[in-house]
């Protein structure tokens, strides 16, 4: 993404003209003013988000229109300078599911068709997107364990370790060398639900990828906003993370952000700056990655009411305060090599336990000097 010494700093791009149904109704111009204002806040790299049904109309085929589309996008990335992350497979998506018409009743983990549809779809993308200038790998699909309570058969965690190992070597296969990631939230790391291993979403992509909200992991209601530790959740997941790892590799902040909503005592600004340093003050992030680039448009009904103020633009393509602060820390935070010196503290993390929120406590109890303790992941011995 950037200097192998230095992070690289991105937003989720959200265009502020048709949300991501963009692809439907698309205006080139739109996008590029877009993307330009994107760059003009320091970023690097955008992560951009297909939508299934969109791209793939028939299992065994893949949309020319929309292909074309992401083509030019990517092009016009290029042209103020940002990489891209091209996310496929997107069944859940702001709020939203979403499933190709043409599987309205089988699994899609694990239903024979949905897996070679997907692997169709997987590699063509994986190819456009390793052939461009701008383009920076590819992430398999925007928390697919979400979409876990709305299959119509069990899933389990091996199903879902499978698929995601299937769709990596598909997209290997398709495009040797484009780096695979696999952008799933908080909840495997730090809950029972059925989801994805840590230990596949640790070591089976290219990069580790973390999302890392203080509202929905539970951080701010734990520590309260004003407690400068319900910031912390970027480090804190990137260090569950590098627990699981068997050999250290880049780990990716993909998403994290705040709503305006869930602060009172403190300013959206405040909040932003203090995720924005929390999540380098850990060594091995290598990127961060906000939720999102603009706000929603209020006509565009449907989404959860959060859903319309995480941007840092508004729909206008105009700064919001919250942009002003994000430009400010992430042209400070460039000027210097991420941090490398944790507290002497070691928190160990018990086999086959989750890092919930009672582990979350004790990992804070052991900050030193305003600096966080490592996390190490204790072994089974048999």
């Amino acid at each position: 993404m950037t200097e192998p010494d230095r992070p690289a700093f991105g937003v989720n791009y959200v265009p502020r003209q048709q949300w991501w149904n963009a692809w439907l109704d698309f205006d080139e111009r739109s996008i590029a003013d877009d993307l330009a204002a994107i760059a003009a806040l320091g970023c690097d790299h955008v992560r951009v988000q297909c939508l299934w049904p969109a791209f793939q109309p028939t299992p065994t085929t893949v949309s020319a229109t929309a292909m074309s589309r992401l083509s030019v996008l990517l092009d016009r990335a290029h042209d103020v300078g940002l990489d891209v992350w091209v996310t496929v497979l997107n069944g859940f998506l702001s709020g939203w599911v979403f499933r190709p018409p043409w599987i309205p009743k089988a699994n899609l983990f694990t239903d024979a068709l949905a897996l070679s549809a997907a692997k169709t779809l997987i590699g063509s993308v994986a190819e456009l997107v390793a052939d461009h200038p701008a383009g920076a790998g590819i992430d398999l699909g925007n928390e697919p364990n979400m979409l876990v309570g709305f299959e119509p058969s069990t899933v389990t965690t091996q199903d879902l370790d499978d698929w995601a190992r299937t769709l990596i070597d598909a997209a290997h296969a398709a495009a040797p060398g484009l780096p695979v990631v696999l952008g799933a939230d908080h909840q495997p790391w730090t809950t029972s639900q059925t989801g994805f291993t840590p230990a596949l979403l640790a070591n089976d992509p290219d990069l580790t990828t973390v999302h890392a909200w203080p509202y929905f992991s539970g951080f701010i209601g734990h520590f309260g906003e004003e407690n400068d530790l319900a910031w912390s959740i970027g480090a804190y997941l990137a260090q569950v993370a590098a627990a699981h790892q068997l050999a250290p590799k880049p780990i990716w902040i993909q998403e994290i952000g705040v709503a305006p909503e869930w602060v009172t005592g403190v300013s959206v600004e405040h909040a932003t700056e203090r995720l924005l340093r929390h999540s380098l003050s850990v060594p091995g992030v290598s990127a961060v990655t906000w939720w999102a680039s603009h706000d929603i448009r209020p006509e565009y009904g449907g989404f959860a009411p959060l859903e319309y103020g995480l941007g840092l633009l508004d729909v206008d393509n105009q700064v919001k305060p919250a942009g002003r602060r994000f430009a400010e820390v992430v042209a400070d935070l460039r000027k210097v090599a991420p941090s490398t010196e944790l507290a002497p503290a070691i928190v160990a993390l018990p086999p086959d336990d989750v890092a919930d929120l009672a582990f979350t406590t004790r990992w804070a109890e052991a900050w030193s000097d305003g600096r966080p303790p490592q996390i190490v992941r204790e072994m089974n011995i048999e």
